[in-house]
């Protein structure tokens, strides 16, 4: 085995173990917070995500087994990976949701009982789904081409001699082979075209949501205030109390001259005023502690290094270009064709020329690269579409999200990298020709009698890319939200009088 691919996999794998925390960390209520009762369902967010990204990981791995000759049972890897997909999702996760879900009042007896009893019925609907669908659909129906050919036989020295140059081909038909998939292939399948269809939802908004949000945080970046403007400003706020510090003193004394006065009419006349420049300075206090906020807010976007905001548009461009080639790789190897023939393999010759180069660790590396960016999109998208203002079932917003809302968009995320897994086979094909994951499927599951015909017509191909468009339109016309802070520090800004200042004055000179 290439120990430089191992070493590869592992540090990537634990780079994207901590990706996983921090989304979990960024994402979680603080209600949510520490070691209490939602630690069980912090380590199942984290598996689920995990199994998620890991299934792309072994996509590279395969590649480099298959094209090096490893002995590496893929087959058996492939296996557990998808036992364990079907495991989270159809008895870890759901276990974690019943017992988040229920009532923490009642004893812990009484709440795993309750928990156990909704998840028995879970597994019933799976597994009599599963058998049912089995039983009738599990035939598959792979195309083979029939030959039959005539050929002239030469006999030297009592050998048989077969030229292949004297064959004739007297007649060809295509035919079928069927074939029985076995229920873990069938329920891998089964899987995969449910996934298909969350894959293009996510998938297609994420792929312009991703690169543009980068981009559009560049154009919606605070602007910075330099160090005389932050002194200037601080010096005056310091002035303006200073002023109410004297204007609260000279109140002060007029409260004992209104006491000191004589006659009852006068008394209130003078109340009256005291009473009205009162009103006015706690006004104009109130404004001011306002104002000293917004500036303490703005002090803190200015401690912001500039240059993250350069990374970010940097970032953006560099996605957008491969998002733009994803596109074109579909639409001139998947939906360009001519007599069923792929118009260009586009990204699967520059793998397949790089690995004839002998670098193939950059044809992994690049391969790798662009599926674990398509999963990124994935996630990217599903937490854009269950955002509160788009999707408002299980929303998932920054500090704001509870383990329940994670754990069900988990189960979207982890059923679409199935499907993403299939759908990279496909759209290069010719890369990983005869790959574990190619045979498993582009020979089993894509001649199955209740996807064949989606597969075959490249139903999810064009929907991905005709989705991709329209999404990626829709979200160019919409306008680029500012960050909530800043959004915050405006409509604070906007709130304010700003002539009290002038107000205190005239009305203390009067």
């Amino acid at each position: 085995m290439d120990v430089f691919l191992i070493i590869i996999v592992c540090v990537l794998a634990l780079l994207l173990m901590y990706v996983n925390v921090y989304l979990l960390a960024l994402y979680c209520h603080p209600e949510d917070g520490g070691f209490g009762s939602s630690f069980f369902c912090k380590i199942v967010v984290v598996l689920g995500l995990t199994l998620s990204w890991c299934q792309t990981l072994m996509l590279t791995l395969d590649v480099t087994n298959e094209r090096n000759q490893q002995g590496l049972d893929m087959h058996l890897c492939w296996i557990i990976i998808y036992i364990s997909v079907f495991v989270m999702l159809v008895f870890l996760i759901p276990i974690a949701i019943f017992y988040y879900e229920s009532d923490d009042e009642k004893p812990i007896c009484q709440r795993i009982t309750l928990t156990l009893v909704q998840e028995f019925m879970v597994l019933v609907f799976a597994f009599l789904t599963i058998f049912l669908t089995y039983f009738w659909l599990r035939d598959a129906l792979v195309p083979v081409t029939v030959q039959v050919q005539d050929a002239t036989l030469q006999f030297q020295s009592s050998e048989l001699d077969l030229n292949i140059d004297t064959f004739t081909i007297t007649e060809e038909k295509q035919d079928h082979i069927a074939t029985t998939i076995d229920p873990i292939t069938f329920t891998i399948g089964l899987m995969c075209f449910l996934g298909y269809f969350f894959l293009i939802l996510y998938g297609g908004i994420g792929m312009v949501a991703l690169p543009l949000d980068l981009v559009c945080s560049y154009g919606t970046r605070p602007v910075f205030k330099s160090a005389a403007q932050a002194t200037e400003k601080k010096n005056r706020l310091k002035r303006v109390v200073a002023q109410m510090i004297g204007y609260a003193k000279k109140l002060r004394d007029m409260e004992k001259d209104v006491k000191c006065a004589s006659g009852w009419w006068s008394k209130r006349k003078q109340n009256s005023k005291v009473e009205k420049k009162y009103q006015k300075l706690v006004a104009a206090v109130s404004e001011l502690e306002e104002e000293c906020e917004i500036f303490l807010l703005e002090l803190d976007i200015g401690n912001a290094n500039p240059l993250v905001y350069i990374f970010k548009l940097l970032l953006g461009i560099i996605l957008f270009i491969i998002t733009l080639t994803w596109l074109l790789h579909i639409l001139l190897y998947v939906i360009i064709t001519i007599d069923g023939i792929p118009f260009s393999p586009w990204l699967n010759k520059l793998f397949i020329q790089l690995d004839a180069y002998n670098v193939a660790f950059l044809s992994v590396f690049f391969f790798g690269l662009f599926t674990l960016y398509l999963l990124w999109c994935v996630t990217k998208g599903n937490l854009v579409f269950s955002m509160p203002w788009i999707f408002k079932f299980h929303p998932m917003k920054i500090n704001e999200t509870w383990m329940n809302s994670f754990l069900f968009n988990i189960v979207l995320i982890l059923i679409s990298s199935v499907a993403l897994c299939h759908f990279s086979t496909c759209v290069f094909s010719q890369y990983t020709r005869l790959t574990t994951v190619d045979l498993l499927f582009g020979t089993q599951i894509k001649y199955l009698k209740i996807f064949s015909w989606a597969f075959e017509n490249k139903v999810f191909e064009y929907s991905l890319f005709s989705w991709t468009i329209f999404a990626g339109i829709i979200q160019m016309i919409l306008k680029c939200r500012k960050p909530k802070l800043i959004d915050q520090i405006d409509q604070r800004k906007k709130n304010l009088k700003g002539n009290y200042e002038i107000e205190l004055k005239e009305l203390f000179l009067k």
